[in-house]
């Protein structure tokens, strides 16, 4: 996809999902995991993407599928934007005792050349300088200068919108990232993942025995369907209607 598409569609989605953009006219709630990867491919076009993605996930750590988006961190995202998704998701905890995301940031590596965030300052020798200058601690700490990040608090849409606008981040909000939404996240946006327990766990990014006890959850609590495959010995897994 085009760069310049890829961010019109980025900045789409987060409007859909109430982060001060104009949102995705064609609806339906986002993949948040997928959408926070092409943040990061598109971080070093738009500041102002930047701050409200920071923002958001500020204020909505509780609704990113933790375990998923860290697997898909280290399968689909180029390593060379590892040290930006760290930033993005540094940048959103700062000043927290237990920070959401540790257990991805902790996997991930800072850049091994240090440069601004932003394309436009790196074109230019006295701003790349600037930048470094200005740089704040945590962007230092990453390698990808960027000044400290003024969170957009009110440029959000409020609780309450998103969780009407967008029902099924409700349960997402009641398991707080826990694998379970993980499961539920696969199960929605990954092709096959339903296929087997096998592919289920896989998606998530998660052992057989830990996807096992989540399901077993979600299928009493009424959130998953599971049954034998007719011809394997597999089970199939599906959100329940």
């Amino acid at each position: 996809m085009p760069r310049a598409e890829l961010l019109d569609r980025t900045i789409a989605r987060w409007g859909a999902l109430g982060a001060g953009f104009e949102p995705d006219p064609i609806g339906g709630t986002p993949d948040i995991e997928r959408l926070l990867l092409d943040t990061a491919r598109c971080a070093a076009q738009s500041a102002r993407l930047v701050s409200m993605c920071v923002t958001w996930l500020r204020a909505y750590a509780d609704l990113v599928a933790t375990h998923r988006l860290r697997r898909l961190i280290l399968d689909e995202l180029d390593p060379r934007l590892h040290a930006t998704m760290g930033f993005l998701l540094d940048a959103s905890q700062e000043g927290e005792h237990q920070p959401a995301f540790a257990s991805i940031t902790k996997r991930l590596s800072a850049s091994t050349q240090p440069a601004p965030l932003f394309t436009d300052q790196t074109r230019d020798g006295a701003l790349s300088a600037l930048a470094q200058r200005r740089a704040s601690p945590i962007s230092a700490k990453w390698g990808v200068w960027a000044m400290p990040i003024e969170f957009k608090h009110d440029a959000l849409r409020p609780a309450h919108w998103l969780m009407r606008t967008h029902p099924n981040l409700v349960t997402r909000a009641d398991l707080r990232g826990d694998l379970r939404a993980s499961v539920l996240a696969a199960l929605r946006f990954d092709a096959g993942a339903g296929d087997s327990e096998v592919a289920l766990a896989k998606a998530v990014g998660g052992s057989r025995s830990q996807v096992r006890n989540a399901l077993a959850n979600l299928e009493m609590t009424g959130r998953v369907t599971i049954r034998r495959a007719e011809d394997a010995n597999r089970n199939i897994i599906a959100l329940a209607a």
